[in-house]
């Protein structure tokens, strides 16, 4: 099934999961939280996984948020693959679980507001062997272009105003 959305109907989603609504919006968009909108949250991971799949990945890496729980889960569950939690451990990458050895990985949030992020789950795939091939978000941030050396092919269901205030 192919999950094609519009920007308006996105932007509507992320209304309803407490994000902003509007393109113009700021840098830092506030975080979407998919538990006060299970079917938005369904329907927004639903046209991410389509979208990545065909960067064929081996798992999915989620930063520390809890929110992203949810768009990864879908995610994961979408394409079949096991789902990674990486965050902050002291200035050093941690993990919830071992990602198989070389595997190409996918970063998924619903907007990259800090760059480090991005070069946390590059480093976390090369110290396996293996790579970002991608950063998928619903909201292409200025943060995200800034850091898309980085943060392999970029995935974006919407893309933020470069006019945005600083972060």
């Amino acid at each position: 099934m192919t999950t094609t959305l519009s920007d308006a109907r996105v932007w509507e989603l992320l209304g309803r999961g407490g994000s902003a609504t509007e393109p113009e919006g700021a840098r830092r968009p506030a975080k979407y939280r998919g538990l006060t909108d299970p079917h938005g949250a369904e329907e927004l991971a639903g046209a991410l996984a389509e979208r990545i799949r065909g960067l064929s990945p081996a798992a999915i890496v989620i930063w520390e948020e809890p929110e992203d729980v949810v768009l990864g889960h879908i995610v994961g569950r979408e394409l079949g693959l096991p789902v990674v939690r990486a965050f902050d451990a002291d200035g050093l990458v941690g993990h919830s679980t071992v990602l198989p050895e070389g595997a190409g990985v996918v970063l998924v949030t619903d907007a990259v507001r800090d760059a480090r992020v991005v070069r946390a789950a590059r480093a976390l795939a090369e110290q396996g062997g293996g790579s970002l091939l991608g950063t998928a978000v619903i909201i292409e941030t200025p943060v995200l272009r800034e850091a898309s050396g980085a943060a392999g092919s970029v995935i974006a269901l919407v893309r933020a105003a470069e006019s945005e205030g600083a972060a």
